[in-house]
């Protein structure tokens, strides 16, 4: 073992304290954000630019924001599907209702975590203190989610615009509910665990720990309408017509929005597992008895020219990505190459799977693709992003993202099945390739740990 030598200390600093480069850097960064002094001039140009030329026919109003929450996939997901309700009723705006989604989702994760941690126990021999377990306790009701999971709410649940269950205040600030729930849950575990242990049955006792879970969560968050419920939506078109419709949250999702969401693909590029594969993530879902997270691995190539399919077919993308790493909230640039590090000597040369494998990256954000600008060769130069920060984040809301980005920190995109080949839709459903990837996962990240990182 070597040990940091004080003599090498010494010499390091007089070494240093004779480099004018070093001397200047310190001069500037000691003084000024490091983000802001080593801006690349030109890649922030080439970076601030409207022109796409293959775009989707209308984009989403307004900007959305999810505030203080971790609720970007609920976001990604409904600014997508958002589109065809604008479409069809010829709207200048329309959100969904994510707060509807989100009360449902929080919900069904309670009720999924006390099953899971009641099925590990018997499991694990009642070892409270197993890798597994002491996971599961960590943050068994946080703000994230995958496209899977909002597949398993909306299938449930259905769909309701945002007039007619808005947000609270705990929806856009959810660290004081998930508080609240993480001790009740962990309180409850324990419970679970006594239970266990005396031989008692514990569905009744689940269902008992689950009425007051919802007992708070219509404090904080509204009480929601019932999946029948008869709901009057009252709306004014482009030409300031007043109209009303008749809708129940599973009507507005089956027959108004009339897209099945069963029928979309996630697919992953995860350099370190084998291509063409299934990607599972162990334990990783939100309702019982629902899908689990599931990706199609395939290389970044593939993945990149369906999105560019994707995009020509009017339609816009879910995607994953690690935010905010060299991303500029300020400027609306996701490029790694605008903060010019490499006049302060700083260089990286991990590769995206040691990146992953070393804790360097993992996918924290979702957003939204709306369209792609292809060369003379129809190979993509950059894309536009639509975030859910708000419009003062960015350009008015929307971003722009350099094609080797998509390349390095870009892990999942969503395409519907019509878009696939067949050999990929096959390779889908096919359950026997399934790599099963442990719930602690990078790729399972941006459903565990969201609250945390986007919340910073």
């Amino acid at each position: 073992m070597s040990e940091l030598s004080v003599k090498s200390l010494q010499e390091w600093s007089k070494k240093l304290d004779g480099d004018n480069n070093t001397q200047l850097a310190a001069a500037v960064l000691r003084t000024y954000n490091v983000d802001e002094s080593l801006v690349n001039r030109d890649v922030f140009i080439k970076n601030t630019t409207k022109i796409f030329n293959n775009s989707v026919e209308i984009e989403g109003s307004p900007i959305t924001n999810q505030k203080s929450s971790g609720r970007c996939w609920l976001f990604a997901a409904t600014n997508v599907l958002r589109l065809e309700i604008m479409k069809k009723f010829n709207l200048k705006e329309f959100q969904f209702s994510q707060n509807y989604l989100f009360f449902f989702d929080k919900l069904e994760k309670c009720n999924f975590f006390l099953n899971q941690f009641a099925d590990e126990i018997d499991n694990n021999g009642n070892d409270i203190d197993s890798r597994l377990i002491q996971f599961m306790l960590t943050d068994p009701t946080g703000d994230g989610g995958q496209f899977d999971m909002f597949i398993n709410i909306v299938e449930k649940y259905g769909l309701v615009p945002h007039s007619l269950y808005p947000d609270t205040y705990s929806s856009t600030a959810s660290r004081a509910l998930n508080f609240l729930l993480k001790t009740k849950l962990r309180e409850f575990a324990e419970q679970l665990k006594t239970a266990k242990s005396q031989g008692e049955k514990v569905k009744p006792l689940i269902e008992e720990m689950q009425a007051e879970i919802h007992r708070l969560m219509v404090i904080f968050l509204g009480k929601p309408p019932s999946i029948n419920e008869k709901l009057t939506w009252e709306f004014k078109n482009k030409s300031d017509e007043v109209k009303s419709l008749e809708i129940t949250p599973i009507s507005f999702y089956k027959e108004t929005l009339g897209i099945d969401l069963t029928n979309y693909v996630s697919l992953l590029n995860d350099p370190r597992n084998s291509y063409n594969t299934n990607v599972q993530i162990d334990k990783l879902g939100n309702v019982q008895g629902g899908k689990l997270v599931k990706y199609l691995n395939l290389p970044i190539e593939e993945v990149i020219q369906y999105a560019i399919k994707s995009i020509q077919n009017n339609k816009a993308i879910f995607f994953g990505t690690h935010t905010p790493i060299y991303m500029d909230k300020k400027k609306g640039i996701m490029d790694e190459s605008l903060f010019n590090y490499k006049l302060i000597g700083f260089e990286t040369k991990q590769s995206k799977a040691s990146r992953i494998q070393y804790k360097q990256s993992l996918m924290t954000h979702a957003m939204v693709i709306t369209a792609v600008h292809l060369d003379s060769n129809n190979e993509p130069i950059r894309w536009k992003v639509e975030n859910s920060w708000g419009d003062s984040s960015g350009q008015n809301g929307y971003y722009v993202m350099d094609n080797q980005y998509f390349k390095d920190y870009v892990y999942q995109v969503v395409i519907d099945k019509a878009d696939l080949s067949q050999e990929h839709i096959e390779m889908h459903d096919d359950d026997f390739k399934n790599i099963v990837l442990p719930p602690w996962d990078p790729m399972g990240a941006l459903a565990v740990f969201s609250d945390q990182v986007e919340l910073v």
